[in-house]
């Protein structure tokens, strides 16, 4: 299982064979709401307070934040299996 785990996490962390420019733009396409406008062209407002980044910005971080947090349990469950 610890091989298999590996491959998940590579194919996460080296992204090959998926692009995360592509994944994120899908997503952000399915948002009904956002249609008609461009990701990089919608700021984002935290109460009366204008957030310094866009939605593209913020989808990106979000995503590389989301992967690594996959990642790390990937790895706990690699590491236990060394238990």
């Amino acid at each position: 299982m610890s091989e298999k785990l590996q491959e998940i996490i590579d194919f996460f962390e080296q992204a090959e064979g998926w692009s995360k420019d592509e994944i994120i733009a899908d997503y952000i396409a399915e948002i009904e709401d956002l249609r008609g406008y461009e990701p990089d062209e919608i700021g984002l407002q935290w109460d009366d307070d204008n957030v310094l980044m866009v939605l593209s910005d913020f989808a990106e971080i979000f995503f590389n934040k989301t992967i690594d947090g996959v990642c790390n349990v990937l790895k706990s469950f690699k590491e236990n299996e060394k238990e």
